[in-house]
């Protein structure tokens, strides 16, 4: 009898040591589980954190391509007008004094034809925008400025067109 005295309270020994192993148990898997808990709610956080970043720099990204884009037009019209400059500069450099005088509007092609004709049926060897000046389609005095002005374009060589403008180091403004 004594064995089974023995075995019954080992029995009742293994049953409390069980009951009180899967009670311990437990409260260590509520624990686990609340830092667990614990754990998803700060990642959610940081989560939420991160979309609003993400939402704050694509408006930085958005608003950086709107300048970019505005920067990029304004570099564009300022090659456009560089190299309309330089034709411009060019065309003046080839024309003459007389082809000037016309564009300018200081005298008319039917002005510069007289003269011309007047030039070689008279054997006059003035050039024709002095002959201009002669028969009184031009002033003297304008007939001179717009001659230094025309000799000081042709010394000039022609602007070159520029290329492209080195892009900014993201500290530009717009």
């Amino acid at each position: 009898m004594d064995m089974v005295y023995i075995l019954l309270a080992c029995c009742v020994a293994g049953v409390l040591l069980f009951t009180k192993l899967g009670g311990g148990g437990g409260g260590a898997s509520r624990a686990v589980e609340a830092a667990l808990e614990r754990d998803i709610q700060l990642m959610e956080m940081r989560l939420a954190n991160l979309t609003e970043e993400c939402g704050t720099l694509q408006a930085s990204v958005a608003s950086m391509r709107g300048r970019l884009h505005t920067h990029a037009e304004h570099e564009a019209d300022r090659a456009r007008q560089l190299r309309d400059a330089a034709v411009l500069s060019a065309t003046e450099q080839r024309e003459s004094l007389s082809e000037r005088l016309v564009r300018k509007g200081l005298v008319n092609a039917d002005q510069v034809a007289k003269a011309e004709a007047y030039r070689r049926n008279t054997g006059n060897p003035l050039p024709t925008e002095e002959i201009l000046a002669l028969l009184g389609f031009i002033v003297p005095d304008v007939l001179r400025a717009e001659r230094d002005d025309h000799k000081r374009q042709t010394r000039v060589p022609a602007t070159p067109v520029a290329g492209p403008a080195p892009t900014e180091g993201g500290a530009g403004s717009a």
